[in-house]
């Protein structure tokens, strides 16, 4: 995460800092902190080589300056596309995917932006602008400004393929032609795309898709399963018929809870 000059130099230092990016660089948006507060960089040395290390471009830079436009439209898509579903961003999401708050620490702004162009195993295909991929990217690295330094965390292991004996898993038969789940108990099912991805379904992060736009609970997915289009009347999909213990099955799977 981008450090303001203060925490990097001290005193006249930090003031040494600002003047060595401005032999080459027009000052803009000195109200606001220190050249390295929003692009990083290590202005201690006038090899470009050095100084520009790490070095966080225009484009990427708005999430140092409070209320721009382009981290205010990203929050928007973060909301909009539910990436809290799996992601935790500015402190808050589930935990069933990389936590974007910690993301800046070891990535560039462009590894970020290209992860999203081209997404990861299980992670929807949003098919973004670069434009809003640009202030998705601010907003991430906004939100991870403001969550503040971390302590330590407990590793979050993720599954992309099925343990074995779980062939006969009851997302997979039932639900997998058609959608994608990210679990937190056994990690990654399903194979379709033609159907929304259920990750993080009955969380506050979900957007509320059930009956009369609310959020999804077991008795509203329940009804759905049995009769889809009692709820939606132009669905396509198809009402999904369970034995006797499958919905407790695949309930468990959905909101994370552990086998037994």
């Amino acid at each position: 995460m981008a450090l303001a000059a203060g925490q990097l130099f001290s005193g006249s230092e930090a003031l040494a800092a600002r003047l060595s990016c401005l032999k080459c660089h027009r000052p803009h948006y000195q109200a606001q902190g220190s050249c390295v507060g929003c692009h990083r960089g290590d202005p201690r040395s006038e090899r470009l080589g050095i100084a520009h290390h790490d070095l966080i471009t225009a484009r990427f830079s708005w999430y140092g300056i409070p209320g721009a436009t382009p981290v205010q439209r990203g929050n928007k898509l973060l909301e909009t596309y539910a990436c809290r579903r799996c992601h935790t961003t500015a402190g808050k999401g589930n935990r069933l995917a990389s936590n974007l708050d910690r993301l800046p620490a070891g990535s560039t702004p462009q590894e970020m932006f290209d992860s999203i162009k081209t997404p990861a195993l299980l992670m929807p295909e949003f098919r973004l602008e670069d434009g809003q991929i640009t202030d998705l990217v601010n907003a991430i690295l906004a939100g991870a400004k403001q969550s503040g330094p971390k302590g330590q965390e407990t590793p979050q292991v993720v599954h992309f393929e099925a343990a074995k004996g779980d062939a006969e898993n009851i997302f997979e038969k039932k639900c997998g032609a058609c959608h994608k789940v990210l679990t937190r108990a056994l990690g990654a099912f399903g194979k379709g795309s033609i159907g929304p991805n259920l990750s993080g379904l009955f969380s506050e992060f979900y957007p509320p898709t059930s009956h009369d736009k609310r959020r999804w609970r077991s008795d509203s997915l329940e009804q759905w399963l049995k009769n889809p289009r009692q709820s939606r009347s132009n669905t396509l999909m198809r009402p999904v018929p369970l034995q006797k213990g499958e919905f407790e099955k695949l309930l468990a799977l959905l909101s994370g809870t552990p086998p037994q």
